[in-house]
This record gives structure tokens, C-alpha cells and sequence, in this order.
């Protein structure tokens, strides 16, 4: 999640008709449909649509001060890479300089941008999903990871790792935090104590959810992987089943989630016990992404959906604050 006075300040040059000026600045650096621009999404970047050639594309672009352009290279290399195998994965366009990302000047800001070719297929929620259809999604994060796992061991792709972003928490975390920062220390013990090895560890997608594909024929097109990072595979299963309501092979979903991963590509036993505690990393980094996100005081000069959002933000951060003190609490019950 981007910070708000950063959305903000982008989201105030989108008319009442979804159209933006800078937007369309930008993409003067690939060229356009007259008239095909319009905001899409806005969140940990800033997403249009717009049409090229009757073609559907998607601009996605950043202020600089929110992404680092090497870990935006790497992430094309990654698409390179997987360009070459037989996954559906979204793929970037060249600017007319014959560039996947361009940085550009703007009236309000520098920016980092790219293009992606739309991938066809439907975007389903998970209450949509029909049983078998969990087998084809744990099948396609294998079938990643097994892509990931053939890597030459002298390939490394310049991606964050679990350490980075416990460091980073670390770093962000405010003082009176006491109770996230004392979470903190008990994952960064817990994850040192983890083996790591090549089968278990690599490059993971980090945010295979639902949103994040496009279902073709019952194939799954892979988009986003301006997340991925170096992790343990579990994770990557541990993530993507954010919202499924027991993360264990007695639930049916799960099960057969697991059972198609595993037809593409070995999973640790041991570390699918780990989940819990995976999905406690992320979601100690995500309050730390919210807290750095939520940087303006709620106004009345805001527009309604800022004040939304806002008050959304904040409700999330509550939420977590309070799992991290109820831990604090439980861990002292059982030190007693």
C-alpha cells in the first residue's frame, strides 16, 4: 500500500469521468487509444486501463520514493524467465524507446512506469471457486515453483528476502509499538530456526491470491509479481489461502489446494505446520506497510472515498495492534 498523500495527490488528476492527465502523459511513452484511458485501481500502485490497437493493456506506475527501479528490473528478468516455460504469466510492452520501464517527469512527480499486455480469462473470489478448481490453483503455484526450483544455483534474482523485510519492520516499527516489536522478536527467532535448503526456499510469488490471476479454460495466467521475494515455498501457500477459513489438510479445500501443488513440484511436510506462524509474518508486515501508509490526518477537505479508505486503514491497523497484544498476553499465560 502506497502512501495516502501520495494517492492523493495522483487520484486529484482523475476527472469524474475516470480520466487522467497524467496518466495519459505517461503513456504518450507507448502510445494510445484516444479516449481508452481510464483509472482502475489504486493501491500499491497506480493501475489504468486503456486500450492500444482495440487491445486491452494496463499501465501500472509509482512515485519513485515508492519502489526501488533495481527490484523493478529484477521483476522483468523474472518475467523473462518465465516467458520461457509453459505458464500463463503476465507480460510487459515496450515503450516506444524500446524500454520495459521508463521513469518519468511529471508536473506532480517522478514516476516509474510499465505496460502489461492484458491476459484474457476471468477473475474469480474464492467463495466462486468450485472444489477441483483449487487443485488448478495449488497445481499453478507449484508448477511456479517448480520453474523457480530449475533455476542454475548462479542465478539470483535481485528480489527482497523474509530478513529484508523483518529489517525492515524493525526499522519502521515506532517505539510504542511494544507489542509488535516483542512479535517482532519472536518471529525473527522463529525464522532463523527454520531450515533452509532448495527445495524448500526460492523465489515466491508472495501475493497469489485470487486478484492476482486471470482463469482461462481452467488454466491460471499469473499477474503481479511486483511482490515476489526470497522465502520459504510454504509461505507462498500460506499467503495465497489468506482468506480461506481453516489452513489445514482436514479442511477439504486445503487439501486438495495441496494435493495439486503437490503433483507439480515437492512440498515440505514439516513446514506446512508453519503456516500459522507465516501468516503472523505477514501480517506483522502488513500493519507496518499501513502504519507507513496512513501519513495524513483525517480532513473534511478530503474526498469521500480518501475518508473511506482512511477510516478502513486505520480500523486494519486497530485490528492488528490487537492480535499482537493478545499474543503478547497469551505467551505470558503459558510462561506462568
Amino acid at each position: 500500500m502506497m502512501k495516502l498523500s501520495t494517492m492523493l495527490k495522483v487520484a486529484s488528476t482523475v476527472d469524474s469521468e475516470w480520466r487522467s492527465s497524467i496518466a495519459e502523459k505517461i503513456l504518450e511513452h507507448w502510445d494510445y487509444d484516444e479516449g481508452s484511458v481510464y483509472a482502475f485501481r489504486y493501491s500499491a500502485n497506480f493501475i489504468f486501463v486503456f486500450k492500444k490497437d482495440e487491445e486491452t493493456h494496463f499501465l501500472r506506475f509509482n512515485e519513485v520514493s515508492e519502489r526501488e527501479l533495481s527490484l523493478i528490473e529484477a521483476e522483468m528478468e523474472i518475467l523473462d524467465y518465465l516467458a520461457g516455460t509453459s505458464l500463463r504469466t503476465v507480460r510487459p510492452v515496450l515503450s516506444l524507446n524500446g524500454k520495459k520501464i521508463e521513469r518519468i517527469e511529471a508536473e506532480n512527480g517522478i514516476y516509474y512506469a510499465s505496460v502489461f499486455k492484458a491476459l484474457p480469462g476471468k477473475q474469480y473470489e474464492i467463495n466462486e471457486l468450485e472444489k477441483y478448481q483449487f487443485f488448478i490453483w495449488g497445481m499453478t503455484l507449484g508448477k511456479l515453483h517448480g520453474e523457480m526450483k530449475k533455476c542454475d544455483e548462479s542465478v539470483h534474482f535481485n528480489r527482497l528476502t523474509w530478513r529484508d523485510h523483518l529489517n525492515s519492520v524493525e526499522k519502521l516499527l515506532p517505539k510504542q509499538e511494544t507489542a509488535a516489536k516483542k512479535e517482532l522478536a519472536n518471529l525473527v527467532s522463529w525464522a532463523e530456526s527454520l531450515p533452509v535448503t532448495r527445495e524448500n526456499f526460492g523465489l515466491i510469488h508472495y501475493d497469489f491470491e485470487l486478484d492476482n490471476q486471470c482463469w482461462e479454460n481452467d488454466v491460471a495466467g499469473i499477474l503481479d509479481f511486483d511482490d515476489c521475494a526470497y522465502y520459504w515455498y510454504a509461505a507462498d501457500i500460506a499467503f495465497a489461502l489468506r482468506d480461506l477459513d481453516e489452513q489445514k489438510m482436514t479442511n477439504p479445500l486445503f487439501a486438495e489446494f495441496v494435493n495439486g501443488y503437490e503433483s507439480e513440484t515437492t512440498l515440505d511436510s514439516d513446514l506446512v505446520e508453519q503456516l500459522p506462524m507465516f501468516n503472523r509474518l505477514h501480517e506483522l508486515t502488513m500493519f507496518v506497510k499501513l502504519l507507513r501508509s496512513v501519513d495524513i490526518p483525517d480532513s473534511a477537505d478530503h474526498p469521500e472515498w480518501m475518508s473511506n479508505l482512511r477510516k478502513k486503514l486505520v480500523e486494519k491497523i486497530e485490528k492488528y495492534r490487537f492480535s499482537f497484544e493478545r499474543l503478547h498476553v497469551n505467551n505470558k499465560e503459558l510462561l506462568k
